[in-house]
């Protein structure tokens, strides 16, 4: 198996480890908690795992998937086109897409943070950016990745009323209140018809409401997009000094967007002078100007640590020592679907009523190393699983239900199990 798809299945792996501990950090709930609810903060511990979780966990994870999504599509269409010259491949991938939309929703029954559907949606116009020149993926993808279609929408909607955030507060209140009952309780029919429901509803206006996570996820699907066609990963040693150059930029946005936003609070405060600070628990005004150029520097410094992680990533795989250590996140990095649901059902079932219960009953403390362990488990079970199976259990039927046909399942002796990367 050659370095470019070596490095990218440890660096999709790498990006499950983030994400389960985020996962496992907020307990599947996959939404707000209902007012007055801090079930994941039980103490000063769980306090400081909290908030080192928002600066070096939460997004990030995702972030790397999402960049490695965008990414693996380039190297699907380029292996297409070399294989079969002249055959647009993009039916097939849509197909793909509707395959994975399908699992997706399936999953989403059980959690409804669920990002397969989202990524499935968000291929299709991806497949339209595959032959758009660098300069315009570039420059689409720095605006979604600072919040420019929050911008926008703001400037299209106007600012809300003080009797619409009232009414939203009140639906979001009684829907998380709904939600947390139905998991604690571990109602099995109630999760699966509010997550179908008003949990899939929910979850699209948080990918492309004014959170724009959606967007933020499309970004990075660019830039994925134009790595792969750069072969950026094929060489990463003929790529070094751009590599180098994005760590030391990356990793400066990193330190000062932090410094700019409380500089702007500060300043922000001074304006707002006499006026009363907002009452706890109230929903803050999200149309607001400082809100929005808020949430656009967190996305920014968000997205710029991200991208802080994969430089460093591919810096440290050129070091001899690093590469053995990194590439023990290959083998979930190639059965990553498999390992993403499979994280979903022990969560579930340790946090759930019908399983062991113990949504808000620990905090950080527990939950997020947990997690980790988790992860360290599976890394070890894909290893064991990809010497006898040439894909992951899911991968597999994905595959199979894209060509239409049974695919070669077992590893035959001495064949290696082929990489993901480079997809079906």
């Amino acid at each position: 198996m050659n370095e470019r798809i070596r490095l990218i299945d440890a660096m999709r792996g790498f990006s499950l480890a983030g994400i389960a501990m985020a996962h496992f950090g907020e307990q599947y709930l996959g939404s707000m908690p209902p007012p007055g609810q801090p079930y994941n903060i039980h103490g000063t511990a769980d306090a400081v795992l909290e908030a080192l979780s928002w600066i070096f966990i939460r997004g990030k994870g995702f972030g790397i998937f999402s960049f490695m999504f965008g990414l693996s599509f380039a190297l699907q269409m380029h292996r297409a086109e070399r294989r079969r010259p002249g055959t647009d491949f993009r039916p097939r991938f849509a197909w793909r897409l509707f395959i994975l939309f399908a699992i997706g929703w399936l999953h989403g029954l059980a959690y409804r943070g669920d990002i397969l559907t989202v990524y499935a949606v968000l291929g299709i116009p991806l497949m339209f950016f595959y032959r758009v020149r660098d300069r315009w993926l570039l420059v689409l993808a720095v605006l979604l990745l600072v919040g420019m279609p929050r911008i926008t929408q703001r400037l299209i909607e106007g600012p809300s009323t003080a009797v619409q955030l009232q009414s939203l507060q009140s639906r979001m209140n009684t829907e998380a209140e709904e939600h947390w009952r139905a998991l604690a309780t571990g109602d099995v029919p109630t999760i699966v018809r509010l997550n179908a429901t008003t949990g899939f509803r929910a979850k699209w206006e948080f990918q492309f409401g004014v959170i724009g996570r959606g967007y933020q996820t499309f970004g990075l699907f660019l830039l994925g997009l134009w790595a792969g066609r750069r072969r950026l990963f094929e060489d990463v040693e003929m790529h070094r000094r751009l590599f180098v150059r994005l760590w030391r930029w990356t990793g400066a946005l990193t330190l000062l967007l932090p410094l700019i936003g409380g500089v702007l609070f500060v300043v922000g405060r001074a304006i707002a002078g006499g006026q009363p600070p907002q009452p706890a628990g109230t929903l803050p005004d999200i149309s607001s100007w400082p809100v929005v150029a808020g949430l656009g520097l967190f996305d920014a410094w968000n997205n710029a640590m991200t991208l802080f992680y994969v430089a460093s990533f591919a810096l440290l795989f050129l070091r001899p020592r690093w590469q053995p250590r990194l590439l023990r996140f290959g083998p979930a990095g190639r059965m990553a679907l498999s390992v993403y649901v499979t994280q979903t059902v022990i969560g579930v079932l340790i946090f759930f009523g019908f399983g062991l219960g113990l949504l808000g009953r620990v905090g950080n403390s527990v939950t997020i190393p947990m997690g980790l362990a988790v992860f360290a488990m599976q890394v070890w079970a894909s290893g064991v699983w990809l010497t006898r199976f040439r894909f992951g259990p899911l991968e597999w039927v994905w595959r199979s239900l894209t060509w239409l046909r049974l695919e070669p399942f077992r590893v035959s002796t001495g064949e290696p199990a082929p990489s993901s990367a480079g997809g079906s």
